[in-house]
């Protein structure tokens, strides 16, 4: 597969916002609890916006990233920025695509509005993601 590019069709892109409607996954709804590392937290987010694409695609990127990116699951949210680069790279336009996938759910996992982002990158939100949980994981310890 090396050398190949995949591209995805985002039909709704000209359609505005998006916006996360319904339950949040089982992985996601105790995200803010004291028991839960923050960037394990984000991770799981970051992975539940990679497997709306598929059950595997989500391992299928994480293993690719790795291997040709040297950017392992665990280190995304100390480098979104190089996690950002990596999805351009593997998929070219098609990752703006991907980006909102992902920022969908890490907003959905974590209270942010997508459209109070600013800028409204998926590098941006995981920053400000982090600093959520942070705040949720001290306030939780306090409490």
């Amino acid at each position: 597969m090396s050398g190949q590019t995949f591209a995805v069709i985002d039909p709704y892109a000209s359609k505005g916002p998006f916006t996360h409607e319904g339950p949040l996954p089982p992985c996601l709804r105790n995200a803010g609890s004291e028991a839960n590392d923050p960037r394990e937290t984000l991770i799981l987010a970051i992975e539940q916006g990679l497997s709306a694409l598929g059950e595997s695609v989500a391992q299928v990127i994480f293993y690719n990233i790795d291997k040709r990116y040297s950017l392992k699951r665990e280190d995304i949210p100390k480098k979104p920025d190089r996690f950002a680069e990596a999805l351009g790279a593997i998929f070219g336009s098609g990752a703006i695509t991907i980006e909102k996938l992902i920022i969908q759910s890490v907003c959905a996992a974590t209270g942010l509005n997508p459209s109070n982002l600013d800028p409204q990158t998926l590098p941006h939100c995981i920053k400000q993601a982090e600093k959520i949980l942070k705040t949720w994981k001290k306030a939780g310890k306090q409490g």
